[in-house]
């Protein structure tokens, strides 16, 4: 074996046009569903194939931009029963330093990453694309699904002047959040139900709910104010929305993240030796009745 032929080494992804450089490596899974054909005489007789989906997995390297922020944060205004990859196909490219490239002709954003902000943290967690078979064609068709090409690298170097790690503050109606124990953190779920064809397998997936979640462990708060702002005192069956905004800024070179009309969910109070007062505090985003939207994610301007 020449040592040459042993290929390994980093790359970048680019997909809907927007370059996106990984923290700790990029993963590309190509899966193939099958069945097994049973006979009660012989047992297994055979293994057919039933679907086929990629999977490219990244933890972004903490580079914000617009355009990134609008690649990997979609549906701040949910279209519940929309078909996420679209009326045409977004490729997604994985061109490695060395040359080689892996092109997935038709991919969609299906793991919203988490955000991580913090002074001492680069803003994103793992990111998720899957791959499917490219409109309108048949399993094998000639490049229906990806192309490998040898292909010069050209999506450049991640800016480390443009990586986030900024003190945030926290806003929730009348409540200040200034001080944390060590920054928030932001989750997104999106739900997705497959479509899936008897010729092709899956084809698309419908958009069926998403949901926002924020926690934090504050620092300067009282047992008084946790409970004054957790919904214990509503009625049974009664709403939890809010009307108020849960904004979480950073200065400038960070983000401002909002949750819509969230509520306080969780708050739990301690008491020990080492103990912290108030433990981690949970807030979840409803959408705004006027306009639908649920959350928003942009650069932090002052």
């Amino acid at each position: 074996m020449q040592r040459k032929n042993i290929l390994a080494g980093p790359g970048a992804v680019k997909f809907d046009g927007v370059v996106i450089h990984d923290a700790d490596g990029i993963s590309a899974d190509i899966n193939s569903a099958t069945q097994d054909i049973q006979s009660s005489m012989s047992g297994k007789l055979d293994t057919i194939k039933t679907d086929q989906q990629g999977k490219v997995t990244l933890t972004p390297c903490g580079v914000v931009s617009d355009e990134i922020l609008a690649a990997l944060f979609p549906h701040q205004t949910p279209v519940i029963g929309s078909r996420i990859f679209g009326a045409s196909d977004t490729p997604l490219i994985v061109n490695g330093a060395d040359g080689k490239q892996v092109l997935f002709v038709n991919a969609a954003l299906t793991g919203i990453p988490d955000l991580l902000l913090s002074t001492v943290k680069t803003a994103f967690g793992q990111a998720e694309f899957t791959a499917l078979i490219a409109d309108d064609v048949k399993p094998g068709a000639a490049a229906s699904f990806y192309t490998a090409a040898n292909v010069a690298y050209a999506l450049g170097y991640p800016d480390p002047n443009g990586i986030t790690g900024t003190p945030y503050n926290a806003v929730f109606g009348a409540m200040q959040l200034p001080d944390t124990l060590d920054g928030w953190t932001v989750n997104f779920d999106l739900s997705l139900q497959p479509i899936t064809t008897d010729d092709v397998g899956t084809v698309d997936m419908i958009l069926t709910d998403v949901a926002v979640r924020a926690s934090c462990t504050p620092l300067g708060k009282s047992a008084e104010d946790i409970l004054a702002a957790l919904p214990v005192e509503k009625l049974r069956g009664s709403s939890i929305r809010t009307n108020n905004d849960l904004v979480i800024t950073g200065e400038v070179g960070g983000l401002k993240v909002t949750l819509c009309n969230a509520a306080l969910v969780t708050g739990p109070l301690r008491w020990g030796s080492t103990d912290l007062r108030i433990g981690q505090l949970g807030f979840v985003a409803h959408r705004k009745p006027a306009t639908g939207q649920l959350y928003s994610v942009e650069l932090a301007t002052a």
